[in-house]
This record gives structure tokens, C-alpha cells and sequence, in this order.
């Protein structure tokens, strides 16, 4: 888990909810909040019912900088508008462990936070140090979580981020120095991939789409590849790959990860690094 700023969708647990709203809408609303309610629920849980019962909240207060227009033209019903209430209650009594994430930032930071969920709770009608209701905790157990990611899924993404950094420092490689960062995308269509090509902009030394025909298993495909010079620590590498993540959903494409060549530094005979 990640967490990078205020916004419940600062946080790896909840990029992947970010695009489910974006497909399915109220559905992904209430599947969250429902999921954040059991008294087993896991962190991540609490994150996508915290995120739900924000969106159900910007909504309400018509709040156009927090949601996109068309996440604030949804009609949330009465029904969800409690759970999303009942969620901000079981957080408050159960999920510690989710307001804990922003303690590392400091103090002031943790009372912007609790800032927030008291401005949230009074958007959506209640009194932010009200107790739990009879109702907030659902019977039962929470969704289990999943033996392994969906391919397609930022948590998959987030997974290769790890393994190809932790690979790397194994190896000895100096992330901290720049080098050329390739991102690739695979494309359905030559259409799909001049949108890649044109979302990427000026920012990437961008190949012409590469047309590969199809072979045993696989479809016929069109393969950008950007490329763009910085250091492939842990901070960019995040940053670079959310970026490449929702072009590739927002163009329809694929993201294939990225690469770049290893850099090991030499050590003087003293030990210091040259």
C-alpha cells in the first residue's frame, strides 16, 4: 500500500475502484460501501468505502473539483447515501488501521484527515461523533481476497512495480541515476494507437506504431513505445506508471510495463562510489 496525499484516491487501494466507478457507476458505490461494512473488513476495504463515501458526498454537495461531471450527474439513492454513512461509523469504530496510513505524514496531516471525514459525515446528514447504529455492521464475513490479481488491474501493475525494483536492487542498480525509460503499449487498432501516441504528447520520444501480425494464441496487434529519460526510483516509477496506466484505460490499450538498462556504480579503492 501506497498513500500519497489527501484524496482517497491517493492510495494504491483505490486506483483500481477509481476505474470501476468509471464502468459501472452507483453499482461500484455500493459494492464498496457494502464490502467496508463486516467486522472482518480488510484496510483496503475500509480505503475503496472511505473513497465511496467521498464521491457519494461530492455528489451531494454538487462538489466539481473532487469528482469528474460525469461521476456528479449519478443520482445516488437514499439507500446508498446510509451506507455510505454507516462506512464513515464502522471506519471511525473498526478501521483504525486505515486512518493510521497518513500518520507517517505527521501530526497536521492526520487532522486534515479527520478533518475530512467529519466534513464528509456532515455532508451526508449525520453528526460525525455519532456512535454506531444498529445496522452499520453487516452479519457475515467480508469478500475474500483475491488468490491473485486481475492481469488488467493496477494491483497487478503495482505487483511488477515491486518484484522489477526489488530485481533491481538486488542487482545492484543505481535507480537514483536517469537513464532512458522505455513504456510499452499494446494496441487493438492502428486508431488505438495514434490515441496513445497523441495522449503521451510532447513529454516521450515516441516510435512510430509498430504493426505485429498475429501469431499461435496471440491477435494481431499495434505497439507504441515512449520513451523518456529520468531515474527509475521508487517515487517515479510510481508516478510514471499511474500515468501510463490511465492512458492505456482512457485510449483503450494495454500497458506492458517498462524497462530500463541496469546501472551499477563503481567504487573507489576507498569504498566511495564514483
Amino acid at each position: 500500500m501506497t498513500v500519497w496525499g489527501l484524496s482517497p484516491f491517493d492510495d494504491d487501494d483505490t486506483i483500481d475502484f477509481l476505474y470501476e466507478i468509471r464502468r459501472t457507476g452507483l453499482d461500484a458505490l455500493s459494492r464498496a460501501c457494502r464490502d467496508a461494512r463486516f467486522k472482518d473488513s480488510r484496510d483496503e476495504q475500509h480505503a475503496e468505502g472511505f473513497a465511496a463515501a467521498y464521491v457519494v458526498a461530492s455528489i451531494l454537495t454538487n462538489d466539481s473539483e473532487a469528482v469528474s461531471s460525469e461521476v456528479l450527474a449519478l443520482n445516488p439513492s437514499a439507500a446508498l447515501i446510509d451506507s455510505a454513512g454507516s462506512v464513515l461509523r464502522m471506519i471511525t469504530a473498526h478501521g483504525q488501521a486505515y486512518l493510521d496510513r497518513w500518520s507517517q505524514f505527521g501530526e497536521d496531516v492526520v487532522a486534515l484527515k479527520a478533518h475530512q471525514l467529519n466534513t464528509i459525515a456532515l455532508a451526508l446528514g449525520f453528526d460525525p461523533q455519532e456512535p454506531l447504529r444498529p445496522g452499520d455492521l453487516l452479519d457475515g464475513q467480508a469478500p475474500a481476497e483475491p488468490a491473485e490479481f486481475a492481469l488488467k488491474s493496477w494491483q497487478h501493475q503495482r505487483s511488477i512495480n515491486l518484484q522489477l525494483l526489488s530485481m533491481r536492487l538486488k542487482m545492484k542498480d543505481s535507480v537514483e541515476i536517469e537513464r532512458d525509460v522505455d513504456h510499452t503499449f499494446a494496441c487493438s487498432s492502428e486508431k488505438i494507437a495514434l490515441a496513445v501516441a497523441k495522449s503521451l504528447g510532447n513529454d516521450f520520444s515516441i516510435e512510430v506504431p509498430t504493426f505485429l501480425p498475429a501469431e499461435e494464441g496471440e491477435s494481431e496487434c499495434w505497439v507504441v513505445v515512449a520513451t523518456k529519460t529520468y531515474a527509475p526510483d521508487f517515487e517515479n516509477t510510481w508516478g510514471y506508471t499511474l500515468r501510463m496506466y490511465d492512458i492505456a484505460y482512457t485510449c483503450g490499450a494495454d500497458y506492458d510495463g517498462w524497462g530500463a538498462p541496469i546501472i551499477k556504480q563503481k567504487r573507489s579503492w576507498f569504498g566511495k562510489q564514483s
